[in-house]
């Protein structure tokens, strides 16, 4: 599957103007409260469902589960008139994407510019760029051999990708992409030059530009809400259905698997559902070294570990996980196996934390081998003083797991506190 190498912010929230950030098949997001982490998973969230151009409910785009990023005043920057996500890609149609967008009439985000590059038949660099004209109702389509102005009311959709995916994808193109339908438009004043580069658009939309057959960034972002505690269920927790799974072999090396991971994170060494009887209720049982027990008594961290292992155990392709904070109510040295289970996995991970446990096991694994230092990245997000801006710095490691490229305040809190243990003056 693809995956997002580099993801660009201008103007989102806390992050005033361009901010870069390179990702690795495993990246930690570090960094104070309300210092802007879940805004860049909720904006890497977006940014994979735009660039997938595969079809998707735009208003869902910046406002769904579990990222509730709101309207387009809540996103952009205050003052801004505009905001833009963007990245590089690895096994991907597109190499390189930009999406910039402004308020529509309702305040909702809507694509002011769309901008695609990829490698041609002449492995040489192309590019789309497609722009909502401010001063008319009309988009630009620009490419290297054409320029070609389109009326808004061609399109569909609000937003462009949303019509590259659902209409361009199958072929259906603008005025039947025929040429004689082209020049019978209403209100039409066709010049020569106009119905050669309609020729051109059409030609480049059907035989150059590359869209993905099916989703190339296969992302999930399990809720971070514990689900309910109960000693008696009505119904049987999703993450216990199976139902998503197809068959009773994968059903069954789910259940292996589950047994597995919580042996290996400490937590249990089985999962159970049973019937109460005479009713239509169900208990959860684990069973800890303690004998089998009920969901409710052994505690929040195998309460809110058991569905997202699931989550994960349960995707049988390559996917990315986002993940906020999965250490609450986890012992320490579970939080480090969870991140040697995360390490040893095929999926990658974008994980929000404040735990020390899992940046220092994951640097253990670089030193073992377990990881290799490219695939692996720390985001740390600073503040400024005022907690008005935010800026994105990312942290290599080399072989050895030293960090590399560390700014200065990324460690000034633990020093501090290093220092008043030993006695040193503040």
């Amino acid at each position: 599957m693809g995956r997002i190498t580099e993801l660009r912010l201008r103007d989102v929230r806390c992050f005033a103007g361009e901010q870069t950030a390179n990702l690795g098949r495993i990246t930690l997001l570090v960094g104070e409260n309300s210092s802007g982490k879940s805004t860049f998973l909720g904006c890497y969230k977006a940014l994979s469902t735009l660039a997938n151009l595969v079809e998707f409910d735009e208003s869902e785009l910046f406002d769904g589960p579990p990222f509730y990023m709101g309207t387009f005043e809540t996103i952009a920057r205050l003052g801004c008139p505009s905001f833009s996500l963007g990245g590089r890609f690895d096994d991907h149609c597109h190499s390189n994407a930009l999406f910039e967008f402004t308020q529509g009439k309702f305040g909702t985000p809507v694509e002011q510019r769309v901008r695609l590059a990829f490698t041609g038949s002449s492995d040489e660099t192309q590019s789309l760029d497609i722009e909502r004209l401010r001063t008319s109702d009309v988009l630009r389509f620009t490419a290297s051999r054409f320029r070609f102005d389109l009326p808004r009311s061609a399109i569909s959709y609000a937003q462009v990708s949303t019509w590259l995916s659902r209409y361009v994808r199958h072929g259906y193109l603008p005025y039947n992409g025929e040429p004689s339908f082209f020049s019978k438009r209403p209100d039409s004043a066709e010049s020569a030059s106009d119905a050669v580069a309609f020729g051109k658009f059409v030609s480049f939309l059907r035989s150059e530009l590359p869209l993905p057959k099916g989703p190339s960034f296969a992302v999930d972002a399990p809720d971070p809400r514990l689900p309910p505690r109960s000693r008696m269920l009505s119904s049987l927790p999703t993450y216990l259905e199976f139902g998503h799974v197809s068959d009773l072999a994968r059903e069954a090396e789910i259940r292996e698997g589950l047994e597995k991971a919580g042996n290996q994170l400490g937590l249990w060494d089985a999962v159970s559902v049973k019937r109460v009887a005479l009713s239509e209720n169900y208990q959860v049982l684990v069973n800890t070294p303690n004998g089998w027990r009920n969901l409710v008594d052994v505690g929040y961290g195998v309460h809110s570990l058991l569905p997202l292992l699931d989550a994960i155990l349960s995707q049988e392709h390559e996917t990315v996980f986002l993940l906020q904070q999965p250490e609450v109510h986890v012992h320490p040295s579970a939080q480090a196996r969870f991140a040697q289970l995360m390490a040893e996995s095929n999926h990658s991970f974008l994980v929000e934390t404040h735990s020390e446990h899992l940046t220092d096991r994951f640097r253990i694994c670089i030193m073992d081998g377990t990881l290799r230092p490219q695939d692996f990245s720390i985001l740390y997000f600073e503040r400024s003083e005022d907690k008005k801006n935010s800026w994105i710095h990312t942290i290599g490691l080399d072989s050895q797991a030293n960090l590399l490229d560390v700014p200065t305040s990324y460690r000034s809190f633990f020093l501090r506190e290093t220092e008043r243990l030993m006695g040193f003056p503040e």
